[in-house]
């Protein structure tokens, strides 16, 4: 990589009166993600440090993953959930239906928001999968507004539809209407971004885990960059949407925690699992995240982070104004999300770092299509896959099963969605001018008996 824009922006961070903390908290809130309703006035604290140290205290008998799981800070460990999972098919969903795809099907979908190109894509999947089949869909949109997505659901309550679709605004304050609707015979299907409790009584949450898709990429930076760094710690900054917030928490703790795995395995001295090195993971990123830094010796230095308090581009290049003067000798930094990669981006041009050669750039989540583009340019070098296609058109499809005959009384009350790594070396696979986000990857959703056939080994 080049080292002149680093060494001149050295020398101006050295002329600076007062040096910057890697944990300050730059840029004014902004629009919503794809995944999160609109950013609060302020940026919240970082929470504070789980008191159980990884693999530390009395853990006889308990497995790496049960060991993650029992953590009392849970914001950095979206998506996981334990090995085995106990059955929910004593709750009340409202199946097995008494119709079929015969039949005349009305299906209400009360939406959180249209503000983003993600949920427009739920919203047009879900109608195309709704117009292949012959159903009529009726769509709400609540624009983050938990009162008037609960009037909305009223509304298809009263009309008395078959099937409810809610891309809930608040999981939890919903559960008195998935109730009412399973009391009138209305199976209920709800789509993220939060984790529902087993006893709710839904079929299921469609959602995308957030820790995969930070464990995917960091997997291939690993590898991708294990000769070129050799035995030196990679020196890693972080542009976050919120510090207390699961998604920022997650997608970096997945990140640091894949590229352990791989670079221990690269390396000949692999972990004897998956979540043994979630632990070290976990632990590097909490570290980081209350502390300020980190450091793997020979593998990673977390030199820090900042939260743009919001997830558009002129909050991320605000905040990460701030990460480049505190640590412009960085070599990567990792966009949460990649609506804050276009003022990342842009930022660090401003600093004559050029993205690609000065510095590598890599996203957490969504692999929108011109986050696409920029791996095409060579400006990113990857991002992991969040498909809305699972939420809008899965949802549909799950429906279709139902009439079909397709038993799903026993579904886990979180199915997480398959994630990918999209990056410079097969952007050609999954990147079409036409398309929003690349492409959903084939999933079969699972029953609490196949997953748990899926994880017996965890």
């Amino acid at each position: 990589m080049k080292k002149t824009a680093r060494i001149l922006a050295l020398l101006l961070a050295a002329a600076m009166l007062v040096a910057l903390c890697a944990c300050n908290s730059g840029g004014q809130p902004g629009g919503g993600a794809p995944d999160t309703p609109p950013a609060d006035t302020t940026t919240p604290d970082a929470p504070p440090a789980d008191t159980t140290e990884p693999g530390g205290g009395d853990t006889s008998g308990m497995s790496a993953l049960d060991q993650l799981l029992a953590m009392e800070d849970k914001l950095p460990l979206g998506g996981l959930q334990a090995a085995h999972l106990d059955s929910r098919a004593s709750v009340n969903k409202a199946l097995p239906v008494n119709k079929t795809n015969d039949d005349k099907i009305v299906i209400g979908f009360a939406g959180a928001s249209q503000g983003s190109t993600f949920f427009t894509e739920m919203y047009n999947s879900a109608q195309q999968k709704c117009d292949e089949y012959g159903y009529e869909l009726r769509y709400q949109n609540a624009n983050f507004d938990l009162n008037a997505q609960q009037t909305h659901i009223d509304t298809y309550l009263t009309q008395g539809v078959d099937f409810l679709v809610i891309n809930a605004v608040d999981i939890d304050a919903n559960v008195v209407y998935y109730q009412r609707a399973v009391e009138q015979g209305i199976p209920v299907i709800t789509c993220g971004p939060t984790a529902a409790q087993p006893d709710y009584p839904i079929v299921t949450t469609i959602l995308s885990g957030s820790f995969e898709s930070g464990y995917a990429v960091g997997q291939y930076l690993a590898e991708k960059l294990y000769d070129e760094m050799g035995d030196h710690a990679m020196k890693v900054g972080f542009v976050i949407s919120r510090a207390g917030d699961a998604d920022s928490n997650s997608r970096p703790c997945g990140f640091v925690s894949g590229y352990l795995e791989k670079h221990a395995e690269l390396s000949g001295n692999p972990y004897p699992g998956k979540w043994e090195a979630t632990l070290d993971g976990y632990k590097a990123w909490t570290t980081a995240r209350n502390n300020g830094s980190y450091t793997v010796d020979g593998v990673l230095d977390l030199v820090g982070y900042v939260a743009a308090g919001g997830t558009d581009a002129n909050s991320a290049q605000t905040a990460a104004a701030d990460l480049i003067t505190a640590h412009p000798d960085m070599e990567a930094v990792m966009c949460e999300t990649d609506s804050l990669g276009p003022g990342v981006l842009q930022e660090l041009e401003q600093h004559n770092m050029k993205p690609g050669e000065d510095i590598y750039v890599f996203c957490g989540a969504d692999a929108a299509n011109y986050t696409l583009e920029y791996i095409k340019e060579g400006k990113m070098l990857a991002v992991a896959s969040n498909s809305p296609y699972y939420s809008g058109g899965g949802a549909i499809d799950l429906i279709h099963m139902i009439l079909d005959g397709y038993d799903a009384n026993d579904l886990p009350v979180n199915s997480f969605t398959p994630t990918y790594c999209v990056n410079v070396d097969n952007i050609d696979e999954y990147y079409s001018p036409d398309q929003e986000f690349a492409p959903a990857a084939e999933w079969n959703i699972q029953t609490v008996d196949e997953y748990n056939a899926a994880h017996a080994n965890d």
